[in-house]
């Protein structure tokens, strides 16, 4: 077990001390129960819900090391279904649809930094072409 949580901690950026407060244990209690294999599956579940290391991965080995949190595949989820509807829509309708509401879109932080990119590249155009 404690040969696998380093390995789950090497691929992350976790630390034993942050696993450990997660789960209400000192680092040190913590490194004691790996070494010895008896960390119980109440704490197991508990670093797999609040650090997304596998329980099954630290108990038997058993892959993936790490787990999507509940929130990762929500908004995996919601991306998906948002772009297959976007795909069903006309590009023209959504280009108008954002100009309309461009203050609302401009509050999001990655539509902000697309719009930045569209306007330097804009200018590098205006450049090339000397207008």
């Amino acid at each position: 077990m404690n040969d696998r949580f380093k390995i789950a901690i090497k691929n992350s950026d976790l630390s034993t001390q942050k696993v450990a407060e997660s789960i209400g244990l000192k680092a040190n209690t913590l490194r004691k129960a790996l070494l010895r294999n008896s960390l119980n599956d109440g704490y197991l579940i508990l670093i797999e819900q609040n650090c997304g290391i596998s329980r099954k991965w630290l108990k038997d080995g058993v892959k993936p090391i790490f787990v999507d949190s509940k929130e990762n595949i929500i908004k995996r989820l919601i991306e998906q279904n948002t772009l297959e509807a976007l795909d069903k829509f006309e590009k023209e309708k959504i280009i108008a649809y954002i100009l309309l509401k461009e203050a609302e879109f401009l509050k999001i932080p990655a539509f902000q930094s697309l719009i930045d990119k569209i306007k330097v590249s804009a200018k590098i155009s205006d450049i090339i072409n000397r207008k």
